[in-house]
C-alpha cells in the first residue's frame, strides 16, 4: 500500500556521530540468514550496547516474532557519541518506556533492503511493499517504525543513503554505513547515529 501526501517529518532529535564510525562488522562470519534479526545482532560484536538496550527493555522476544522488521542498528561507536551518561541513563529501571521508545524508532514493521530503498527513491514505486510510504518533497520518503507518531525518512546524498529528518528548519541524518544483514525475518542496515525520539 503506498501514501503519497505532505511530508512526514521524524519527531525525533537525531545526534549523529563526530568521528567516522568503521563500517566493519566484527564477527560478520557468524552471520547466518536463517537466523532472526537478533539472533544476528547478538554475534556482531559491535552491536553490545544495542544489544544490552534491547534485551533490557524485553524487545528481544518481540522481535525474534515473524516480522518482517528493518532494524537500523547503531553501533557501540554511535552510541558512544551520545552524551556522557546518556545510555546509562536509558538503562535505568525507571526509563525503561523512554528506552523502549527508542529502540522502536529503530525499527521499521516491513522489510526493506538496499534495493527497496534505491527503488523507492529513485521511482517512487513500492513494489507492492506492505507498508504505507509517504513521499518527501524533493527527493525522499518515509515510513512508520514501531514508535506511534515517528516516521523515519531516507534521502539519498550523493552514492550515500540516509535516515534523515527536518526539525526546527535544520536538516540533520545519519548515514547508513553497511545494509543488507539478511535475517530470517528481515534485514539489518549499520547506521552512524542514535535516533533519540523527542519526549
Amino acid at each position: 500500500m503506498t501514501r503519497f501526501g505532505k511530508t512526514a517529518l521524524l519527531s525525533a532529535t537525531i545526534l549523529t556521530a563526530a568521528a567516522p564510525v568503521s563500517a566493519e562488522i566484527i564477527n560478520g562470519h557468524l552471520l547466518d540468514e536463517n537466523k532472526t534479526v537478533v539472533e544476528n545482532a547478538m554475534k556482531v560484536q559491535n552491536f553490545s550496547t544495542l544489544v544490552a538496550a534491547v534485551k533490557a527493555a524485553g524487545l528481544d522476544d518481540d522481535l525474534m516474532g515473524e516480522g518482517p522488521y528493518t532494524i537500523l542498528a547503531p553501533t557501540d561507536a554511535a552510541f558512544a557519541e551520545l552524551p556522557e551518561g546518556t545510555v546509562e541513563e536509558l538503562l535505568k529501571p525507571e526509563n525503561m518506556a523512554q528506552l523502549e521508545s527508542l529502540l522502536r524508532a529503530h525499527v521499521i514493521p516491513a522489510e526493506l533492503t538496499h534495493a527497496d530503498i534505491d527503488k523507492l527513491l529513485l521511482d517512487d514505486d513500492d513494489g507492492g511493499l506492505d507498508i504505507a510510504v509517504t513521499e518527501v518533497e524533493g527527493e525522499g520518503f518515509s515510513v512508520d517504525t514501531l514508535t506511534i507518531g515517528t516516521d523515519v525518512t531516507f534521502k539519498k546524498v550523493g552514492d550515500a543513503t540516509y535516515v534523515s529528518s527536518t526539525l526546527g528548519g535544520e536538516e540533520v541524518g545519519i548515514k547508513i554505513i553497511e545494509g543488507d544483514i539478511a535475517g530470517s525475518n528481515g534485514v539489518i542496515h549499520v547506521i552512524d547515529g542514535v535516533l533519540m525520539p523527542a519526549s
